[in-house]
């Protein structure tokens, strides 16, 4: 059985699965290198498994991605629960993406532009380049709109 993350608004409704736009605060501190990204995801249990990747990034306006390059327990998670999280901080500033998995490449453009960007910055070979669909943005900052869902 997959247990679904069901996140609610303010309002205490479930959020609606429709896809949303990043606002660009939020895609301007994913762009930041010095900020602390965080992919999150569950195995079918619910076990939470969360963890750092360099390479977490804003594909477009309403998709996020990352490049696989061990990420072992998170891509087993994403098998057989497709929903994620991703988390990104500096000083007081954060944001939580809630997502979708959409797409595993292994091959085309994509996948060759991310394998040479990795190998270029990092000189390790990626497995897969993963993109999510976005379904909602959250504040989680250090301020009175913490909780608040901003897309």
């Amino acid at each position: 059985m997959i247990r679904d993350f069901i996140t609610y608004d303010i309002d205490g409704k479930c959020e609606e699965n429709n896809m949303v736009a990043i606002p660009a605060n939020v895609k301007a501190l994913f762009g930041d290198k010095d900020a602390c990204k965080i992919i999150s995801t569950a195995c079918s249990n619910g076990k939470p498994h969360a963890i750092t990747a360099g390479t977490i990034g804003v594909a477009d306006d309403n998709t996020m991605m990352v490049c696989q390059i061990f990420m072992n327990v998170t891509v087993q998670n994403l098998d057989k629960n497709p929903k994620a999280a991703f988390t990104v901080v500096k000083g007081m500033e954060s944001y939580v993406v809630n997502t979708e998995l959409k797409a595993k490449v292994t091959e085309g453009p994509l996948f060759d532009q991310m394998y040479k960007a990795v190998q270029d910055m990092i000189h390790l070979p990626i497995k897969s380049v993963l993109l999510f669909d976005v379904k909602s943005v959250y504040n989680e900052s250090a301020s009175p709109e913490a909780g608040k869902k901003i897309a």
